[in-house]
């Protein structure tokens, strides 16, 4: 099955495709600095929940990317219905492609870090979208200590601890003004909202030929999170602002 197709049944009924909630999203926006008129850009905006939050509740602007076209749709339909489709819209693109007329105030990537290969590049794209004086705000998984077992940090090698996230933040001359963690019940609430998706799918397309697959997919995924998962990997959003060095 193909990549976007896949997450697309997994994720797309999620009003937020993270493991984070409406109030810890305003928390990090708050902490950003957004207010009437900045103009924000979020690289893998999913649905528009996320960008719909902050219009608003800080009255901002911006642009929101994503290459999923069932996903650039629900954005729309986000933004309509909040009333912000003035202020608000989508590009349906591949993020990488992506260079802006003029800089943003703000820059957002929330849990899509893998469309550049981990937070280090992330943090580089996200940059080159924002004035010198503009904050990032990126939501990652990350490591909660070292000592996760080799088995399982050699499935995910992009992910970092949160010491080596502070380093990257650093090394690029910037600060870290907040962090705002995802909680267990927050794991657990995204993780069984994915399961329930896939069990709907597979409810729905009996002869689907790829219906082994998401069967396997399903338990893979479950096996990950009971086996190491909930233990060892954390969720955050993290906001960033130029440092003083």
């Amino acid at each position: 099955m193909e990549q976007n197709e896949l997450v697309s049944i997994t994720q797309g009924t999620l009003a937020i495709m993270n493991p984070t909630t409406p109030e810890k999203v305003l928390a990090a926006g708050r902490a950003a600095g957004l207010k009437e008129g900045s103009r924000v850009v979020e690289v893998g905006c999913g649905n528009g929940t996320i960008l719909a939050l902050w219009g608003r509740e800080y009255g901002i602007s911006g642009l929101g990317i994503e290459a999923r076209e069932d996903a650039c749709r629900r954005a729309e339909e986000t933004f309509r219905a909040a009333g912000l489709h003035d202020r608000l819209r989508v590009r349906c693109m591949d993020a990488r492609s992506y260079v802006p007329d003029e800089p943003f105030d703000r820059a957002a990537s929330i849990g899509a870090s893998h469309i550049r290969g981990g937070f280090s590049a992330t943090l580089d794209a996200l940059l080159d979208l924002v004035h010198d004086e503009g904050t990032i705000v990126i939501g990652d998984r990350y490591w909660q200590s070292s000592r996760v077992p080799p088995d399982f940090a050699r499935e995910w090698p992009e992910i970092p601890t949160e010491y080596e996230i502070l380093g990257i933040v650093r090394d690029a001359g910037l600060d870290v003004a907040a962090v705002v963690r995802s909680s267990a019940d927050d794991w657990d609430r995204y993780e069984s909202g994915i399961w329930q998706s896939i069990l709907s799918w597979l409810g729905e397309h009996p002869g689907h030929p790829d219906r082994d697959f998401m069967v396997d997919y399903l338990h893979r995924i479950q096996d990950e999170y009971f086996g190491y998962g909930r233990e060892h990997m954390g969720w955050a959003l993290y906001v960033l602002v130029p440092g003083f060095y």
